[in-house]
């Protein structure tokens, strides 16, 4: 990996290659053939890397992946559809959070945030709710690392008529979806998870036919349909396009291409995760979530008992040496996120490893003191 301040093992944004930032270092003007082009050719790499038809359009926004989550959630609906929300984690919270905050008529099934959600509670939801005409889920929850079973879900959806809003912000470009599927009508992704450009591009999948429908919008910066037809008819955004973001996302995709698409980033991601297991469980630490419910994205750990690890400590011994994790709120004290997307590699996991072996070796009850805030390296 290139020489970097900090190594992000983090559930974004990630570490990127020193070209991914080198191309966003170049002004363009927005209303040039060039930055059509480039919209344009965006538009069909997300169509192309998604590996759905040309019955799919790739409706491109500024901002973070919840931009595109709301986005989603405020242009599809009708205003007599209902929605339900499976709520399984800080993601699927937020869709409620857009739909309360929108008027959306909605409905939430709240379920464990520890494990993926049960398709026989959602079932159940439908039978007794049969006005719902939509559902919304999260591919993945990176609060604690959990997947979901989306193709179980895209099956219940085609037989109750449902249509499915799938945030796969943090799956894009690694866990594939079935785009076949007649209940599958829109995809939220982000430019700056799997597929390693920069954070401020974010991109909805929608179906044509979904896209052709008639639904006042809710919103004016975030309106889907007006934002495709746009593109379509001139090829220019209706606002200020993230220009330098996009150019970095080309570049992003183009080594996403060259080593080999989703299949080799998977095999990448989970001979990383595979590694950080097994050195994080020889020195006492655990995965809190069964493994059935992971994926080889994130994943949360606790210290097992008689494990010193204050994560306050934790942090500041991590940050002091450049590497970055994240803590989370579970019930499980002091545990922690890892994630192993971005531009990483073996190298930098055992350089983690190397630095918790030496933050549990001094942690001891009264050895260890976090070190001053003062002597952090400027971010």
């Amino acid at each position: 990996m290139q020489s970097q301040e900090f190594r992000l093992f983090t559930p974004g944004p990630l570490n990127t290659s020193a070209q991914v930032r080198q191309a966003a270092g170049r002004d363009l003007g927005s209303r040039s053939p060039v930055a059509i082009h480039l919209s344009a050719r965006l538009r069909e790499d997300i169509v192309d890397i998604a590996g759905c038809d040309a019955s799919w359009s790739a409706v491109p926004l500024s901002g973070s992946g919840t931009f595109a989550v709301e986005a989603m959630l405020c242009s599809l609906p009708a205003a007599d559809d209902h929605l339900l929300i499976i709520e399984n984690g800080v993601y699927s919270a937020r869709m409620v959070d857009i739909c309360r905050i929108h008027a959306i008529p909605h409905s939430v099934l709240t379920l464990p945030p520890h494990q993926g959600f049960d398709l026989a509670q959602v079932e159940l939801a439908l039978k007794q709710t049969p006005l719902v005409t939509h559902i919304a889920a999260v591919h993945f929850e990176t609060a604690l690392g959990v997947i979901n079973d989306i193709d179980g879900l895209t099956q219940l959806a085609n037989r109750y008529g449902c249509q499915l809003l799938i945030d796969a912000i943090s799956t894009f470009g690694v866990l594939p979806l079935d785009y076949s599927a007649p209940s599958l009508s829109a995809v939220a992704l982000s430019a700056n998870k799997c597929l390693h450009g920069l954070p401020g591009i974010a991109f909805v999948l929608v179906r044509k036919a979904v896209l052709a429908t008639h639904v006042a919008p809710r919103t004016l910066s975030l309106d889907l349909r007006a934002q495709a037809n746009a593109l379509d008819g001139n090829g220019q955004w209706r606002f200020t396009p993230p220009l330098q973001i996009m150019l970095a996302l080309k570049q992003a995709i183009d080594e996403y291409r060259q080593q080999g698409g989703r299949r080799a980033r998977h095999r990448a991601y989970s001979q990383r995760m595979a590694h950080l297991l097994d050195g994080m469980a020889r020195l006492g630490f655990t995965p809190i979530i069964q493994p059935q419910f992971c994926a080889p994205l994130i994943v949360t750990l606790a210290p097992n008992p008689g494990i010193q690890c204050e994560i306050d400590k934790l942090n500041d011994f991590l940050f002091q040496r450049g590497l970055v994790i994240y803590p989370t709120k579970h019930w499980a004290v002091n545990s922690f996120r890892i994630g192993v997307m971005g531009e990483l590699d073996i190298q930098d996991i055992d350089d983690l490893l190397t630095a918790f072996a030496e933050f549990t070796a001094q942690a001891a009850p009264g050895t260890l003191q976090p070190n001053p805030l003062s002597l952090r390296p400027a971010l």
